[in-house]
């Protein structure tokens, strides 16, 4: 039986906010390791939740791999390339919402509605061979107003890539501060 010290002591931690939990936002402990259950293939959406060969994690539930196969092979989806900050980013989208309304922003770039882009942030090369990270493809979307937290220009990223991984998550380069616009739209 646990000492009444002890519960009271743990009892008042909890209600302080403190879980003891020694991994940073937005990973959870699966044993001694911490883990990102929202992209962990090994841990999706629950410690130990092992996705099946061929599906990918994507927001805590195991799917197809979005990603996987040749690039030119890809559907169910489309490459959307923007211009921030005199730069060009190709990535691969598969959320419908956003692939519709970058289509809009493309056909007429002051449409009415959101329109700067908010994407998830992953490691490694996708598509887009001259940088060293990818946006989550089911993520993607596009807000109404800024959040200065995640605005930056895409070398940015790929320059303090550590910084932007871990501590920010997310890229969403602001319109009028890096000049973002959608240039093309491939639906596959």
């Amino acid at each position: 039986m646990p000492h009444p010290r002890a519960a009271l002591a743990a009892l008042l931690l909890a209600a302080l906010g403190c879980t003891g939990n020694p991994c940073p936002v937005p990973l959870e402990l699966c044993g001694d390791v911490c883990y990102d259950l929202r992209y962990d293939v090994q841990h999706c959406g629950a410690c130990n939740a092992v996705c099946d060969a061929g599906l990918a994690c994507i927001s805590g539930v195991c799917v197809v791999d979005p990603t996987s196969g040749s690039c030119a092979d890809r559907a169910g989806g489309a490459f959307v390339t923007l211009e921030a900050c005199g730069s060009i980013v190709k990535f691969w989208a598969i959320a419908p919402a956003f692939i519709s309304r970058a289509e809009a922003l493309l056909a007429d770039p002051s449409s009415p509605g959101p329109a700067i882009p908010r994407f998830d942030l992953r490691d490694g090369t996708d598509c887009d061979p001259q940088w060293t990270w990818h946006v989550d493809p089911a993520t993607a979307t596009f807000l109404a107003s800024p959040d200065g937290i995640c605005s930056g220009c895409p070398a940015y990223v790929e320059e303090a890539k550590p910084y932007w991984l871990v501590d920010v998550g997310t890229w969403c380069p602001d319109l009028a501060v890096q000049h973002v616009r959608v240039v093309a739209v491939d639906r596959r």
